[in-house]
């Protein structure tokens, strides 16, 4: 063994042991994934030194071309681990856009000196967690360390031992992945999503799986060669890929599951369908994947695994390519959305799904700012309502309702039971927790909501949407160093995410750092070149600075932009409010109320009115949104 093998380390309770992979705390052993560890050993060999992304990628995962977001992932796996410690919050720091530095202070031993106790804990938590291998003895133990440990087990842990052993001879898998399929041809592309998200929403029915929702799985679309790091990051028993092909006038698609634990392809099968049949493709795949994974299914479950979207082929096939079109975002690609499903529910006026699709259309029409809100959510509202008269047990429409109710309607008992009633239906689905969580926290209930932005993170921890919204929720409630951390975090991950640029500017500027918000809003801004939110934030951010003629200009740039688009009034309210115009600020205000900006429910939290506040009219208009008690 070489003498950097034979190394103990030790900082503040903890005792690392590379050679017999154990991390111990006050003598007890941690449970930790095999890159989790590596990833340790390697910070700690190289402690109080920046360690780049690329060279802990390359220690950590040799001869693998892996995403960054791998990285991010087991970083946060350790931090929680070590977080348990007095003082250990800020032993992993991170550099932002380098890398990482571990900061605690290192003592390193010899192993022939040290004396470790008795792995006991690690052996059961390791098999369990696992439930498809036995992995929890280190590797180097002798047969003799071997029986010692087995002999110092409890009868009650030797019974979850052989459990263990049994859920692996079964192939359960509590937890699967859905990665994107690959396609042979672009043209391909609408159809290949359409499966894969719609059988990522029917297995998330299933109570007794744990499936990765579609934000956080199709962001492996290029890692399909190793579905197996797909894996890991994601942190999954199961992983399911598959490829797509046109074969005369039907379809061809092959489906593989395999085992993460065991890097090993356990089910595989073809199905080679007509363009007629592609509506029963998707239930196939999915009653085909759930026997195959030995899900355990209730009687309610496979009954609704067994209905069929809608039987008309060409309805399905619009529908497929809204979803398609409507992921994507931009106006143009939302308009096209539209069309689609309009199509869809034409060609079958019980298309359920569709209806749900025109309405969450037109809602993020009005949502992004590419439409004044008064124009659009009064259209989405009666198809939300037809969905759930067609079908009264599909959360997705529920949460369309209780989004419009939410930030349209100001009806907050009535979003309240919508999401309330999309959560029970589907208590799996992260985006629901989410958005109840955002509702929550305009309608005055702090604590409550990050309980429930905390959960939609468990439901999805890589979701850059949902992290950015714990740095969202620490901004609303004040924490303004916390919502940087936490947003620099998100950039971690993925260094262009423009809402986390959005959200971390508006955390520096309420810290008085003018310079790094007007810096972080304008790498947002080369993303989503005139996008009034941006724009609006520039403005403002000038004002704020002292900057009155470049924060004047941003008016003007702003009435060039409303002869070309919409404009919301609340962004040129919320410039004239950082110049000091009190009375064009209420005035704009005024016209927004018109429009029924949905920022307007953030009014009473927004730090950026508080030169508004002592205003009697400020009152008034808190009063026009009806906040509840």
């Amino acid at each position: 063994m070489k003498p950097h093998e034979q190394a103990v380390f030790r900082f503040g309770e903890f005792v690392l042991v590379p050679s017999e992979r154990l991390l111990l705390r006050d003598g007890k052993p941690l449970a930790l994934t095999g890159k989790a560890f590596d990833l340790l050993a390697t910070l700690v060999r190289h402690a109080g030194h920046l360690l780049t992304k690329d060279e802990l990628l390359r220690a950590v995962w040799p001869g693998v071309v892996v995403e960054e977001v791998n990285l991010s992932v087991n970083v946060s796996a350790l931090r929680k681990v070590l977080g348990a410690a007095p003082g250990a919050v800020d032993w992993i720091e991170t550099v932002p856009r380098q890398g990482y530095r571990f900061n605690a202070a290192v003592e390193v031993g010899d192993i022939a000196t040290t004396q470790l106790t008795p792995p006991q804990e690690l052996a059961i938590s390791r098999e369990v967690e696992g439930a498809s291998r036995i992995t929890g003895m280190p590797p180097r133990l002798s047969r003799r360390k071997i029986a010692w440990l087995l002999g110092g087990l409890s009868a009650t842990a030797v019974a979850v031992v052989a459990g263990a052993r049994w859920l692996r001879g079964r192939a359960t898998y509590p937890s699967v992945a859905v990665l994107p399929f690959t396609v042979d041809g672009a043209p391909n592309a609408y159809l290949a999503d359409g499966l894969v998200e719609g059988m990522i929403n029917g297995l998330t029915r299933l109570r007794a799986l744990r499936v990765t929702p579609r934000a956080s799985a199709f962001r492996f679309r290029d890692a399909i060669g190793d579905p197996i790091a797909a894996g890991r990051a994601l942190d999954v028993a199961a992983v399911v890929t598959g490829s797509l092909s046109r074969s005369g006038d039907g379809v061809r698609l092959q489906v593989d599951l395999v085992d993460v634990a065991r890097n090993a392809q356990v089910w595989s099968t073809t199905y080679q369908v007509a363009a007629a049949d592609l509506p029963q493709l998707e239930i196939r795949v999915m009653h085909d994947l759930a026997g195959a994974m030995h899900v355990q299914v209730a009687g309610a479950e496979r009954a609704g695994l067994a209905i069929q979207p809608t039987p008309h082929p060409q309805a399905y096939q619009a529908y497929l390519q809204g979803r398609y079109l409507w992921n994507q975002r931009s106006e143009t690609s939302l308009q096209g959305a539209i069309v689609q499903f309009r199509r869809a529910v034409d060609l079958d006026p019980r298309f359920t799904l569709a209806y749900a699709g025109l309405a969450d259309a037109h809602t993020t029409l009005g949502y992004l700012g590419y439409l004044a809100p008064v124009s659009t959510f009064p259209i989405a509202r009666p198809y939300a309502l037809k969905a759930l008269e067609l079908d009264p047990s599909l959360a997705q429409a529920h949460a369309s309702l209780a989004y419009i109710r939410f930030y349209f309607d100001w009806d907050w008992e009535g979003a309240r039971q919508e999401f309330s009633r999309a959560i029970e239906l589907n208590p799996n689905d992260p985006v629901s927790h989410q958005w109840y969580a955002v509702y929550l926290l305009a309608s005055g209930h702090p604590d409550r909501a990050f309980g429930e932005v905390q959960l939609a993170h468990r439901l999805d921890p890589l979701s850059l949407a949902i992290n950015t919204d714990i740095g969202f929720h620490h901004y609303y409630n004040g924490r303004y160093g916390e919502a940087v951390s936490q947003l620099q975090s998100v950039l971690d991950m993925k260094s262009d995410f423009l809402l986390a640029h959005l959200w971390l500017a508006r955390a520096l500027l309420e810290m008085r750092r003018f310079d790094a918000a007007l810096a972080e809003t304008a790498v947002a801004e080369d993303k989503a070149r005139d996008w009034l939110v941006l724009v609006a934030a520039r403005g403002f951010t000038y004002a704020m600075a002292g900057m009155t003629s470049e924060a004047q200009a941003v008016l003007r740039e702003m009435d060039t932009l409303a002869t070309q688009r919409f404009v919301t009034s609340y962004g040129i309210a919320l410039v004239h409010a950082g110049l000091g115009h009190k009375d064009e600020a209420f005035g704009w205000l005024d016209r927004a109320f018109e429009e029924r900006s949905h920022w307007l429910v953030w009014l009473r939290l927004d730090p950026r009115w508080k030169n508004l506040r002592d205003d009697p009219r400020f009152a008034t208009l808190i009063e026009r949104i009806k906040y509840p008690a």
